[in-house]
């Protein structure tokens, strides 16, 4: 009886295993056609459970991942325009920045739930490329709110500029991954 139990155990740690080996390599492949495949790979690797081999799903919690990251540089920048940086340059990128960074969060937010329609069984057909085309014109739009931020302190000298441009080159990167497994969804269809 013990040795059944043992191998009905086993058996089950090989198939959970094997999975989660299949999930895994999925999702190495798929980051392979990102700008950024190492960063896609270690930010999405600890949801492979939940993936599978789900290209919709993957492009989900990439979205996600993007969104929590939008999220946080636009905490930071906000909080730096309430504290007042002085000089007018600065306040005036910081300001402009903390809106596009904003709708960026709303943009990606909109992206993300576009994302989770295309999961229900009664999605098909042209509803499929209709929700896909809305997540890529989001996601793009995130993208050129963050290089408008950026463009916003190309006159504003020293490490507030270096730290605001280095966090939101950082959520670019994320979001450029986020991208490109959304547009893998119109190469699988």
């Amino acid at each position: 009886m013990a040795v059944l139990l043992a191998a009905a155990a086993f058996s089950t740690l090989v198939v959970v295993s094997g999975a989660g080996e299949n999930s895994m390599s999925f999702i190495k492949s798929s980051c392979q056609s990102t700008l950024y495949p190492d960063l896609c790979f270690t930010s999405l690797a600890r949801y492979a459970a939940s993936v599978r081999s789900d290209p919709v799903r993957l492009a989900w919690l990439a979205a996600n991942v993007t969104l929590g990251r939008l999220r946080a540089v636009s905490s930071h920048v906000s909080a730096l325009r309430r504290t007042g940086a002085g000089e007018s340059r600065t306040t005036a990128a910081l300001s402009d920045c903390a809106e596009m960074l904003g709708d960026a969060v709303d943009l990606a937010r909109s992206s993300v739930a576009e994302i989770g329609k295309l999961a229900a069984p009664s999605t098909a057909g042209t509803e499929i490329a209709w929700r896909v085309s809305n997540a890529q014109t989001w996601m793009s739009a995130v993208m050129t709110n963050e290089d408008t931020c950026t463009d916003g302190f190309v006159s504003v000298p020293g490490p507030m500029k270096t730290d605001i441009c280095g966090r939101i080159r950082w959520a670019r990167e994320y979001t450029s991954n986020a991208l490109a497994l959304v547009n893998n969804l119109v190469a699988n269809r």
